[in-house]
């Protein structure tokens, strides 16, 4: 589908301060000087077929209606709000009439193409859209009425945008993310192959938890968890000379709009927070209902909170942008390198939960760095060079290093391996033994090594005081999957364990039960 051929439509009603019928030459006089100088302006002669054009007007007492069509160059939505400009300025100016309310109430897009039913269903299925009509070789869209406002945050072209998405992947099969290994490190004799999850359980080291993806962790599972997290401030965190922050875990769903990709691509992997009214009253007949029959009455629930305002923390780096949107910087002061790992993070995992190794509320340590291009790059490759020798040399675990694509970037191309600066992202990846065959088997990834380039900048409007181009880069280091990384290699017993790791994990006392645990470290050792 070549861009030229499609064509967009708009009619939009300008409602008047005043009856203004007799200034139908006026209104003629206007739109004939917006057709052939403003709305054709900086469009190449050869494509002026493209730009928008008012076909049709007409004007009852104080109700101006006009038709404009275009195609892609200077599409009718944007058309529609540079006429109410130039028609408020024009009618104010000289006869003291305002421009009250611009409504649209038809706006259609027509696409030359053939398409499946099963497309058009997606389409009608849209938000914004109300109807779709299929010719042979014509697909047109119908959107729902829409207000100044809605123009005003170019809805009309993002639903433009969807759609045309739409027929172009079913042209083609979506290009899936691709990995590559860049480097890997050398086999080693797996002397533990079991669930880590399975025995843990087993041997009171973690407990059920009603939430599915969430354990309570008890002490020595606790206490892996500080040695590990420990090595890694040290030999990486600090040893980079990264500063500590503390940073909010419910993130305002405003912030979270200008994540990318979260809330247009995965708004399905994140948790939604519902504040509570501040008046008790409004739970009085909650807290009378869950007193007299013990249950909660989650639907009374529903209709008694607000609608969601935050999201938990899905990625913890949201906070690192705000702090730094609309802030000036200087290419002198650069780079800047922080971290956070001051609590958890959450994504919903769905049926994607499993054991230990994917979880829906789980540990990371954050690390963000600005700085120019050169800077974020070598930044984040020596956090990457760094992580390699604790995974290879303390740790003593199978990796390699993947070259992979943020699930925001829909190309899904990895690009020239040649240079780092031209990799997204680079994946640290753990073997598993008990998940099967290396060769066969999907690894743990334990960390993500990203370079966005601007994106986060433009996203988060953080500047540079001379405009010279700044870069942002992130790694989240997913703690609890370090963890179990080195379990599932290691196993459970502690003399069996790197020395570095053996001497900061020391000794433990578990709480028992008559029942609980079912196992203990003896029963490993005499089985």
């Amino acid at each position: 589908m070549e861009k030229r051929e499609a064509r967009i439509e708009a009619t939009s009603k300008f409602i008047l301060s005043k009856e203004a019928e007799n200034l139908k030459n006026v209104i003629g006089n206007l739109v004939e000087k917006v057709n052939k100088e403003i709305f054709t302006k900086n469009v190449p002669r050869e494509n002026l077929d493209e730009a928008a054009k008012i076909v049709d007007w007409k004007i009852e007492n104080n109700s101006l209606t006009v038709k404009i069509v275009s195609g892609l160059r200077f599409r009718a939505p944007a058309a529609v709000l540079r006429f109410r400009k130039i028609l408020a300025e024009e009618l104010g100016l000289n006869f003291k009439i305002g421009v009250r309310k611009l409504e649209t109430p038809e706006i259609k897009f027509e696409f030359p193409i053939k398409t499946s039913e099963e497309i058009l269903e997606k389409i009608k299925s849209l938000t914004h859209v109300q109807d779709v009509a299929k010719q042979e070789n014509l697909v047109t869209v119908f959107l729902k009425p829409m207000e100044e406002a809605d123009l005003k945050k170019n809805v009309p072209d993002r639903v433009f945008s969807v759609v045309k998405e739409m027929f172009k992947g079913e042209a083609k099969p979506i290009q899936q993310p691709q990995t590559v290994v860049v480097k890997q490190g050398k086999s080693r004799i797996q002397k533990f192959k079991e669930d880590p999850a399975k025995l843990a359980l087993e041997l009171g080291w973690i407990k059920e938890f009603p939430g599915r993806g969430q354990w309570i962790y008890t002490t020595p599972y606790a206490k892996l968890l500080d040695a590990i997290e420990s090595i890694l401030l040290e030999e990486v965190v600090l040893k980079l000379d990264f500063q500590p922050f503390m940073l909010p875990k419910l993130i305002p769903l405003e912030v979270m709009q200008r994540m990318p990709g979260y809330l247009e691509e995965i708004p399905e992997g994140m948790y939604y927070v519902c504040p509570p009214p501040r008046d008790p009253k409004a739970f009085t007949e909650f807290k009378e209902t869950v007193k007299v029959t013990k249950t909660v009455p989650k639907d009374m629930l529903k209709n008694i909170i607000k609608e969601p305002d935050y999201v938990l923390a899905p990625a913890q780096c949201e906070p690192f942008w705000y702090f730094f949107s609309h802030e000036t910087l200087r290419v002198e002061d650069l780079p800047i390198k922080l971290y956070d790992r001051s609590g958890w993070t959450y994504r919903w995992e769905g049926g994607g939960v499993e054991g230990l190794a994917r979880l829906q509320e789980f540990r990371r340590i954050e690390l963000v760095y600005i700085g120019t291009p050169e800077q974020v790059v070598e930044v984040r490759d020596s956090i990457v060079n760094e992580l390699v020798r604790v995974v290879n040399d303390i740790l003593e675990l199978e990796w390699r290093v993947v070259a992979a694509t943020p699930f925001y970037m829909r190309e899904g191309e990895i690009g020239d391996l040649t240079e780092s600066k031209n990799v997204a992202a680079f994946d640290i990846e753990i073997y598993l033994p008990y998940r099967g065959e290396r060769k066969k088997t999907e690894w743990l990834e334990i960390a993500g090594c990203f370079v966005h380039k601007d994106k986060f900048v433009k996203n988060f409007s953080i500047h540079e005081v001379k405009n010279r181009p700044i870069w942002t880069g992130c790694t989240g280091l997913g703690s609890s999957r370090w963890v179990t990384a080195f379990l599932a290699n290691h196993g459970f017993n502690p003399k069996n364990w790197p020395s570095r790791v053996r001497e900061k994990f020391g000794s433990y006392r578990l709480p028992k039960t008559l029942l609980w645990p079912k196992k203990t470290l003896e029963d490993l050792e005499e089985s």
